[in-house]
């Protein structure tokens, strides 16, 4: 079973259609407490990348185990519920033992929100649903966001906006200017991450596409912040070091001094 709550919302449906079908899929292969195993063999099995799990992960429809690999799905108890007569508990006793359930019903790993026994296995749904807006800037990090007004000529939007243009021609030597519709383009996105992760994501791609020949073009706001670009983006950005322009050129670096010194 699926629910319309989690479904139909802004923020599943603003996923890749791949990320989307492949939250399907592993919601089709969990057992009756929500955990997958075999995640590599799904992602293989319908076509989907390591991108598509990373940002399910990222905007917290799944929850992922380091330490084993497995996964839960976060709101598997808002769409299912097994009867006890037919329910069989996971295998995976020391990961469920991590697990909270929230007043809304969704699994949680982090402190701060009032414990629920998960193995009670009732056989009623929630009664209070999530609205699906987790948002990855204060759900994952904590962090509040700094945008209040819808107004465009916020002084806090005009602010941030500025201080990303100024880092997209500092890096790419361009001339862009603040203007409504870079502030348009900006303002959801500080919505659902913090200024000082748009601009970490802002060097990450930069030096991310170093090898590409189309850097110059695509290093834009229409193409940074659209959405789904900076939902992927900023998946990456945390699953993987930065990578530094001039890492490409160490090798050389090593070489030269280890000449000099012998």
């Amino acid at each position: 079973m699926l629910s319309k709550k989690v479904t139909d919302t802004d923020a599943f449906l603003d996923l890749p259609l791949s990320s989307q079908a492949l939250y399907f899929h592993l919601n089709m292969h969990a057992d009756d407490d929500g955990f997958v195993d075999n995640v590599n063999t799904i992602k293989r099995m319908v076509g989907a990348s390591k991108d598509d799990e990373k940002l399910l992960i990222a905007k917290r429809f799944i929850l992922q185990f380091e330490d084993s690999g497995i996964i839960v799905i976060k709101d598997w108890r808002l769409h299912n519920y097994i009867r006890k007569d037919t329910y069989n508990q996971t295998l995976y006793r020391s990961e469920l033992s991590q697990l909270k359930v929230d007043e809304n019903g969704s699994y949680q790993q982090s402190d701060g929100i009032e414990p629920v026994l998960v193995n009670d296995t009732s056989t009623e749904r929630p009664r209070v649903v999530t609205t699906g807006k987790d948002r990855l800037g204060k759900d994952r990090l904590g962090k509040t966001n700094t945008m209040s007004s819808s107004n465009e000529h916020d002084v806090s939007l005009v602010s941030a906006t500025k201080q990303i243009i100024e880092k997209i021609n500092q890096l790419s030597g361009r001339k862009f200017r603040v203007t409504d519709s870079a502030k348009r383009l900006v303002k959801p996105r500080l919505v659902d991450y913090t200024l000082d992760e748009l601009l970490e994501m802002l060097e990450y791609k930069w030096n991310d596409w170093s090898d590409w020949d189309g850097r110059y073009n695509a290093f834009q706001p229409e193409t940074l912040f659209r959405a789904k670009n900076t939902d992927k983006y900023i998946a990456s950005m945390q699953a993987e070091p930065v990578k530094k322009e001039s890492d490409s050129n160490d090798w050389l670096s090593n070489i030269t001094e280890a000449a000099d010194n012998a």
